[in-house]
């Protein structure tokens, strides 16, 4: 069941992108296959495969020991600068799929500047989040 905030965040972003799709750049072609890890984190971050339709995310707990975490994530293009997260791996057989939403604000000298808007529960603001490409 999509809540009325994820609805409303859903339309915001399909229309954004359909404005900004005629002046926004192609940023899938620029993640493809790349490894990009949160600012301030030795190894967190984002595993894009080879056509950037899917992610895995790596826990800095995880990857600082050694070890590949399994949390993994379908990309869908909305736009040419905003993809959404699908979680892929089911945690249980009540709960939905967790779903991020990201807009690319740019990718300049290495690192990728990327709105996150919130689609869980409870009012949080969009957040501004860097990442640097490995």
């Amino acid at each position: 069941m999509i809540s009325k905030l994820q609805k409303t965040i859903l339309f915001t972003s399909l229309s954004l992108a359909s404005i900004g799709t005629a002046w926004a750049e192609n940023y899938q072609s620029a993640l493809k296959g790349k490894y990009i890890i949160l600012d301030g984190a030795s190894c967190a971050g984002l595993k894009f495969n080879a056509q950037a339709t899917a992610a895995a995310w790596q826990n800095e707990m995880e990857c600082s020991r050694g070890y590949d975490n399994k949390d993994a994530w379908r990309i869908t293009w909305i736009s040419p600068d905003i993809f959404m997260m699908t979680e892929v791996i089911r945690p249980n057989e009540i709960s939905p799929p967790r779903n991020d939403i990201y807009k690319i604000m740019k990718i300049q000298n290495k690192t990728v500047t990327m709105t996150n808007y919130w689609t869980g529960w409870g009012a949080h603001k969009p957040d501004i989040q860097k990442f640097k490409i490995k």
